[in-house]
């Protein structure tokens, strides 16, 4: 009689189990890259808020350009957030301007910008409703992501490329700043690029590992301008009133655009929902006042 050959209880199973110990192991996905590749791209926008920030951004860029032998790519893009309805600016008066001398201390063109769909960040937040916020930051999506976006699509209409353009994106967002920003890859496709059928966007961040002493440390060696609003206690320059700024920050706004934050307030008033979920606009301006 002749004997079947020995089967264990789990059958196929088992075998299957056995070959994955011994198969071979999968590659580790590669690094995303830190590097910029000039050569891949056909210009660069460089995003310039007039903000110490974007002075270091501007200086890393074109530095690193120049020594490619890629300065002619670059352009400086200055996002105009328009005024409220009583005129008065949403940026700080003068940003426009140091943005500029950033441009021209470089060599590099230099263009301003604002939203089509809404004249003013003001009116699209009146239109929203709400005030932006740090899981509804829409003021940056709606009037700098899409501006900067139709400028680059300016620029590749005008290189006629006949094919769709590859474009770097250069903002001044910093590893310091918070710890969202911190795990931000330094090189990545950006989402603007869609399927890639009329645009290839490149998200670059060339001063991402800088601190801020390191940043003013480039302003100082280099001769950079920068706005007159950080000699006058601010830390940062956003917009005059933003929802994401720190408290101490707003109250020292409020000190010196008190016309600005009153028409805020009154804002808030009607809109019903408070400017920060911590303080609102009116507990701001009483801080400022005393």
């Amino acid at each position: 009689m002749t004997k079947k050959p020995f089967t264990p209880p789990c059958g196929a199973g088992c075998a299957a189990t056995q070959m994955e110990l011994f198969a071979a192991p999968t590659a580790a996905p590669a690094a995303p890259p830190t590097v910029f590749d000039w050569g891949a791209h056909d210009f660069v926008v460089v995003g310039d808020s007039g903000g110490k920030d974007s002075g270091a951004l501007v200086h890393e860029v074109c530095t690193q350009a120049d020594k490619a032998g890629q300065l002619h790519k670059v352009r400086i893009l200055h996002c105009d957030l328009g005024r409220t309805a009583k005129g008065h600016l949403v940026e700080w008066p003068g940003a426009l301007d140091v943005a500029r001398a950033h441009a021209e201390q470089y060599g590099v063109p230099f263009a301003v910008r604002h939203g089509q769909r809404w004249p003013s960040l003001w009116d699209r937040i009146l239109d929203h409703g709400k005030w932006p916020g740090h899981f509804a930051r829409y003021c940056t999506s709606d009037t700098k992501t899409v501006t900067g976006r139709d400028f680059a699509d300016e620029v590749g209409a005008e290189l006629r490329l006949g094919r769709p353009y590859r474009a770097g994106y250069a903002m001044g967002m910093r590893a310091e700043e918070s710890t969202a920003r911190a795990k931000r890859p330094v090189v990545e496709r950006h989402r603007m690029s869609g399927k890639g059928t009329l645009r290839v966007v490149t998200t670059w961040l060339p001063i991402h590992q800088l601190t801020t002493a390191q940043v003013w440390q480039i302003h100082r060696d280099n001769g950079i301008a920068h706005h007159e609003a950080y000699d006058l206690g601010m830390r940062r320059l956003s917009c005059r009133a933003c929802p994401l700024a720190h408290t101490d920050d707003l109250v020292r706004s409020a000190q010196l655009n008190p016309e600005l934050f009153a028409e805020y307030a009154e804002a808030e008033e009607e809109m019903g929902h408070q400017f920060k979920e911590s303080i609102s606009l009116r507990a701001i301006i009483e801080r400022a006042r005393s």
